[in-house]
C-alpha cells in the first residue's frame, strides 16, 4: 500500500431541533452556513449583509455560540470551530456595517489556535459586545417600545447575574458539527 486516506465527514447541527431559537419560524434568524454564504462576494447578496427581505441592512446583530454543541440535550462535545467563525462574523459585521451593534452570546470563548486569542481581543476592541450565558429564547414578542419590530434575545448574563433582553434585527445561530 502506497497511501491510506482516512476521511471523516460531518454535518451541521439542525437548529430546528431547538425551536425556542426561532429558526424557520422567525424570518431574520440565520444559520452560520447561511450567513457565510451571504457575506461571500459570489453569494446571493453579492457580499452585502442584508435581512431576509434583501433590501434592509441590520442595525443590530446577535451571534449565538454553541448551538447544538456543549449541550447535554444534543451534543456534549465542543465542535472547535464555532467560536472562531463567530468572531469572524462579528468582525465582518463591524467592518461592513460600522454603525451596527454586534452581540456575542457565549458560554466561554475557546480560541486555542495560533494568534486566535489576538483575534478575539481585536474583535472586542472593534466594539463587539460579549454576553456570557446560554440563550434561553429568541422571540418577536415585544415587552417594550424599543423591542417593537425586533427579534429579542433572552439570556441570563452570568457575569452580571441578571436576565437580559436584547432587541436585534438579525440573529446568527453558530451551529455545531455532528
Amino acid at each position: 500500500v502506497g497511501n491510506v486516506i482516512l476521511t471523516t465527514g460531518y454535518k451541521t447541527f439542525d437548529p430546528n431541533r431547538i425551536p425556542q431559537y426561532g429558526y424557520g419560524r422567525l424570518a431574520n434568524v440565520f444559520t452560520s452556513v447561511e450567513f457565510e454564504r451571504m457575506v461571500n462576494a459570489s453569494g446571493p447578496t453579492a457580499g452585502k449583509i442584508l435581512l431576509r427581505d434583501r433590501t434592509h441592512e441590520p442595525k443590530s446583530v446577535a451571534i449565538i455560540h454553541c448551538v447544538g454543541s456543549r449541550d447535554e440535550n444534543f451534543n456534549e462535545y465542543c465542535s472547535r470551530v464555532c467560536c472562531m467563525y463567530s468572531l469572524k462574523f462579528a468582525h465582518l459585521v463591524r467592518e461592513r456595517l460600522p454603525e451596527a451593534e454586534v452581540y456575542n452570546f457565549y458560554i466561554d470563548v475557546r480560541a486555542a489556535g495560533k494568534r486566535y486569542e489576538e483575534f478575539y481581543h481585536r474583535v472586542m476592541k472593534e466594539g463587539a459586545n460579549f454576553i456570557r450565558g446560554r440563550v434561553a429564547e429568541v422571540t418577536d414578542v415585544a415587552r417594550t417600545l424599543d423591542e417593537e419590530g425586533k427579534l429579542v434575545v433572552q439570556a441570563f448574563d452570568t457575569l452580571f447575574g441578571a436576565q437580559r433582553r436584547i432587541p436585534v434585527d438579525m440573529v446568527i445561530l453558530s451551529v455545531g458539527m455532528e
